[in-house]
């Protein structure tokens, strides 16, 4: 029997509330350590230490959101200065552990110093730091302009969630396309639409009304959910909108027919998706968009913007928003959400069959693919 492949994950993400890289991680490695449990040795890299077991969240929320908006109210220069001691920090403990492993895959802001013989292989998410830097905090957009290109170079492969995402990158970054394997993101099997008699009594709890349109997310402005409560109003619309997510959506809203239940745990979600009207998701960028391919899996139509990666996850399963931007548009689509369950059945019944098509079993297949080629490409890395 051939020797494992030692490969190092850096797992810090998982440590934090998972949102899309974490999330990514968690169902990613799910698989691969079903698929590839004979040819991987998998650990994971806690930003502490090496665990043999994915790590799973803050033990404290509370504490760990409270410590998050702290850091966030700093200014831009203290803020990293922050972040380059953590990383710094993380960095030289990330180097002594990754000794003697031949892979390291690294999913979040940009590959680690690794030691001699070590392959790194580079998930990239998207490219929204150059192409949208005002939708994000100061201090991030110069931690990851100075490191991000130079580090880049150190992979010998890359990963993207979709053609939308390796385009950019190549773009943003100079990378050679052959070198970038484009592995599609997928909704977690949980994600199935429920119709059984207890579904009412688990929204009512939750906090959700009879009709309503769901919106999943953070607050980050590139989503451009902040037009939603508007676009209710502008429609003459009763049917709140229910905002989940962690971080300040509700700070964005402002005001408005909204219903923000704040963070929830991810069993609940099928049963948000499976109540909603609709989905809206008018985001201005995105590099796969996970809520709309869950939405579609728990048989939830969505309402979404013809831009970045969305058309790639919607296909002929969305009803679309040419101009994400006017709320005259977004205000028609949910209009005719709202009076039509024709076109809600319909919606519905093509994002069963769209969604089918996303599988965490296949992105870990195309994975185990891309760590393939980046060992048989050779060692690359610092210097």
């Amino acid at each position: 029997m051939a020797e494992k492949i030692k490969l190092l994950v850096n797992a810090v993400p998982l440590t934090n509330v998972v949102t899309g890289v974490g999330r990514y991680l968690r169902c990613v490695y799910t698989e691969l350590e079903r698929l590839g449990g004979d040819r991987l040795d998998i650990r994971y890299f806690t930003g502490a230490g090496l665990s043999r077991t994915m790590p799973h969240g803050p033990g404290d929320l509370t504490r760990w959101s409270l410590l998050a908006r702290l850091f966030w109210k700093l200014p831009a220069y203290p803020a990293l200065a922050v972040r380059l001691a953590v990383h710094a920090r993380q960095e030289r403990l990330f180097l002594r552990l990754a000794q003697g492993f031949d892979l390291y895959h690294e999913a979040g802001f940009f590959p680690f110093r690794t030691p001699p013989g070590v392959t790194t292989v580079f998930t990239i998410h998207d490219m929204s730091v150059y192409r949208h830097p005002e939708c994000h905090p100061r201090e991030r957009v110069l931690f990851m302009r100075r490191r991000l290109p130079r580090r880049a170079a150190w992979a010998a492969r890359f990963l993207a969630v979709s053609a939308f995402a390796k385009a950019e990158a190549v773009d943003c970054l100079g990378l050679d396309p052959d070198a970038v394997d484009v592995t599609l993101l997928a909704p977690e099997a949980g994600f199935s639409p429920r119709r059984d008699p207890g579904l009412r009594e688990r929204l009512a709890r939750l906090g959700a009304p009879e009709r309503y349109f769901l919106f999943v997310g953070s607050g980050d402005p590139r989503k451009n959910a902040w037009r939603i409560p508007g676009a209710l109003a502008r429609a003459g619309l009763a049917e709140p909108l229910v905002a989940v997510g962690w971080s300040g959506w509700d700070r964005q809203a402002g005001a408005g027919n909204v219903l923000s239940l704040g963070y929830l745990a991810d069993l609940d979600l099928p049963d948000l998706y499976s109540g909603a009207l609709a989905l809206v998701y008018p985001s201005l960028y995105e590099g796969f968009g996970l809520p709309v391919a869950e939405a579609m899996a728990c048989g939830c139509p969505v309402l979404i913007s013809r831009r970045a990666s969305l058309p790639e996850v919607g296909g002929d399963a969305a009803m679309y928003l040419e101009d994400p931007t006017d709320e005259a548009e977004l205000a028609a689509g949910l209009a005719r959400l709202a009076a039509e369950p024709a076109l809600r059945e319909d919606l519905a019944a093509r994002g069963l069959a769209r969604a089918a098509g996303f599988t965490w079993a296949g992105t870990a297949r195309r994975t185990l693919d891309g760590f393939a080629a980046a060992l048989s490409a050779g060692r690359r890395g610092p210097g």
